[in-house]
């Protein structure tokens, strides 16, 4: 399922790119997807600027690469967090989720698949999810995607601009807190070096304060120890609960994600999907 929601997502985004550069298209989403793995080997480096997913051929470039990969782990991460609940993660019908830097869509996929996954078990029957990034171009990638999929549940997604170092942004709005369930997939890398000034820090303390008792929180990022420790002192701070946690642990998708149905940009580009990485993961309770 992955990897055909994925490539809805990047039919979109190829037409959207070839508006802007025609021919030169393949050119650019192959320098972009360079672009990306040099700017991500330096998310720990106190000079980098964040990543610019504006250009449809970066968000291109990172849905075609990442995004399948990065989506499997966290629901990896769910089943973890099944098997210590000893059950289902959901108790009601409706399913409230929170994407926080959940533009890219990896977070909205784990979430419809595990669902799917366990449709016969877990009682869900609407998903009401809350995309929240600072990049406003991808709302059109996955808002409607309940129009394109035959799906056994309603699925409502909602699009909302947030910068974390912009209080402006996050600091009225009060529907994202609600959530039953807040995701963070490759999140905190991008931002934890914004946090010099403590704005980040700022952002997730409100997070924490605004969640509903019994909330859960999943973090899943590299495997670098600086940035766990950094995101397990915000955690601590607020009084949390760690029901599971791995740190710098291989992954790979499961088996059931096939690579083959991204068809003919494989041909294109060259270049497989991710298919590991070290992964350090958490899931935390707030009481």
């Amino acid at each position: 399922m992955s990897f055909e929601l994925v490539n809805l997502a990047l039919d979109e985004l190829y037409c959207q790119g070839c508006k802007k550069y025609g021919e030169c298209l393949d050119k650019v989403i192959l320098k972009q997807i360079k672009y990306l793995s040099t700017r991500y080997a330096s998310l720990h480096h106190e000079t980098r600027n964040p990543v610019d997913y504006k250009d449809p051929a970066t968000r291109f470039a990172y849905v075609y690469k990442y995004v399948t990969a990065h989506s499997d782990y966290l629901i990896q991460v769910m089943q973890l967090l099944r098997s210590k609940l000893g059950g289902n993660i959901f108790t009601n019908k409706t399913a409230r989720i929170t994407c926080v830097g959940g533009g890219p869509g990896t977070d909205i996929i784990a979430i419809l698949k595990y669902l799917t996954e366990h449709q016969k078990k877990e009682s869900v029957e609407r998903v009401t999810c809350h995309l929240l990034d600072r990049e406003q171009a991808w709302a059109d990638t996955w808002t409607e995607l309940s129009e394109h999929l035959d799906l056994a549940l309603q699925l409502t997604a909602n699009f909302q601009p947030l910068d974390v170092i912009e209080p402006a942004s996050w600091e009225f709005q009060q529907k994202f807190l609600r959530a039953d369930l807040f995701t963070m997939s490759y999140f905190v890398s991008e931002v934890h070096r914004l946090d010099k000034n403590g704005e980040v820090s700022q952002f997730w303390s409100a997070l924490f304060q605004g969640a509903k008792p019994g909330a859960l929180f999943a973090y899943v990022d590299n495997g670098h120890m600086d940035l766990n420790g950094y995101f397990d002192a915000q955690w601590k701070a607020a009084g949390l609960t760690c029901l599971i946690s791995g740190n710098n642990i291989r992954r790979t998708p499961r088996p059931s994600e096939q690579a083959s149905a991204l068809g003919i940009y494989r041909q294109k580009f060259g270049h497989d999907p991710k298919l590991q990485g070290f992964l350090s993961y958490r899931v935390v309770r707030k009481a």
